[in-house]
């Protein structure tokens, strides 16, 4: 895969995992105690029918939108290999809502919405 190839596909990695959060939380799919946090087991389930990026371009997807303040995770180990939940902040909220995401943030890619 060329450098390009990468580039793209980490940035769509990043949308992909903000999508889902959001839309998770959205369709009120998110414990309603912690409205805005989908656990690990529930974005695997995602990714076991491939709606998902791979394992590992997820986790580093995960670190890359944290140190963004875009989402919070926590982490169960303090390798950041193996997460138990995570948050979408307001910030991502705000993003992913945004017209111009793609102009505010070039580190991700969001599909276009209808």
């Amino acid at each position: 895969m060329s450098p390009h190839e990468q580039q793209y596909a980490r940035r769509t990695a990043r949308g992909t995992l903000l999508a889902h959060l959001y839309r998770l939380q959205d369709n009120g799919l998110c414990d309603p105690a912690t409205p805005r946090t989908a656990t690990r087991l529930m974005l695997e389930g995602l990714g076991a029918s491939g709606m998902m990026p791979p394992p590992d371009l997820a986790l580093n997807s995960l670190r890359w939108l944290e140190g963004a303040g875009y989402i919070t995770v926590e982490w169960g180990l303090d390798d950041h290999t193996i997460y138990e939940s995570v948050t979408i902040t307001q910030k991502g909220i705000d993003l992913y809502e945004s017209r111009d995401a793609r102009t505010r943030e070039p580190g991700l890619l969001l599909q276009p919405r209808r």
